[in-house]
């Protein structure tokens, strides 16, 4: 199946964080404190280069910055893997334990290393980001969840069901995260926006355009690790089963609907409205969001092992 998918390519710039290697090394000795985790998905860890996802996509931000992100997205995939197919009831309690810390409740002593990581995560974050960032970073955690929580009426059961596609569009703006990524974006671009800077239609579409973009990105190159976990939420799987198409067809159109995002990334990114005296630094934003889709593309092209055949069968 994966000889069926033809390249991705942005074309943006390529920039690579210096401080990659260190990061990748220190990454790996967080995942040994994962004792939540079963040793053969904190193995599978070790190959999937979370370390290096960060570097590649913030390249810009400074080695502190690098940690604070790193060690977020290693909680984030481990919540994910670890409680992402629990029954709902479940993964609801356990997705309201991380919104409750990030909102600065006291953690149990019992609590697993998945939620300590997001404590700490978040005490990093306090003193660089301003009270208006921490509840949109809170409230993209609350649609994250609620994306897990329409996934589970389609996927993890012996005989799964698809939503629409429109159904599914919807569905995988909030299940993948990337609104959180962008959140970070503005972090790594040192300019945290104003309430009013981050409602302006053109950050709203910007940040839509990026979180699809990187599902899409995700989809195409994760049908085969999606099949062997029983989920019904891949951009591929559901075109498939709307069109009742071939896998070919069904790669193809969901490469023109990437295509399609990008190219409509370009064209409003070229002619920006006025945001006065933040001109320079939303361009800015911009150009770190090139970057940042750029370093998704070199991640999955040889920077990661997370979703390979080898990694499948294990």
């Amino acid at each position: 199946m994966k000889s069926q998918i033809p390249s991705l390519e942005y074309p943006f710039e390529l920039k690579i964080n210096p401080h990659i290697d260190s990061l990748e090394q220190k990454v790996t000795l967080w995942i040994d404190e994962y004792s939540c985790l079963p040793e053969s998905l904190r193995k599978r860890y070790k190959k999937s280069n979370f370390g290096k996802f960060t570097a590649r996509f913030f390249p810009n931000s400074s080695p502190e910055l690098l940690i604070i992100i790193s060690r977020w997205a290693l909680a984030a995939f481990a919540f994910d893997d670890l409680y992402g197919s629990c029954p709902l009831h479940e993964l609801k309690i356990e997705s309201q334990k991380v919104i409750d810390i990030l909102n600065g409740d006291s953690l149990f002593s019992d609590e697993n290393e998945i939620f300590k990581q997001f404590r700490i995560a978040r005490d990093e974050l306090l003193p660089i980001v301003t009270p208006e960032w921490m509840e949109r970073f809170i409230n993209d955690h609350h649609s994250w969840f609620e994306g897990m929580f329409e996934e589970t009426v389609y996927s993890y059961k012996e005989s799964i069901t698809y939503p629409s596609l429109a159904e599914y569009i919807s569905l995988r703006e909030k299940v993948s995260g990337g609104k959180i990524l962008c959140d970070f974006l503005e972090i790594s671009t040192d300019f945290i926006m104003s309430d009013n800077d981050f409602s302006k239609p053109i950050t709203q579409k910007v940040r839509q355009l990026l979180t699809l973009m990187i599902s899409w990105f995700n989809d195409i190159h994760s049908v085969s690790w999606e099949l062997e976990r029983n989920e019904a939420t891949n951009l591929v799987l559901v075109i498939k089963n709307e069109r009742k198409c071939s896998m070919e067809a069904a790669y193809e159109e969901a490469i023109q609907i990437h295509n399609n995002d990008l190219n409509e990334f370009i064209k409003i990114t070229e002619s920006l409205p006025d945001f006065g005296k933040y001109n320079d630094d939303f361009k800015r934003y911009i150009h770190n969001a090139e970057l940042f889709l750029k370093g998704q593309e070199l991640w999955y092209f040889g920077g990661t092992e997370r979703y390979s055949q080898s990694e499948i069968l294990i």
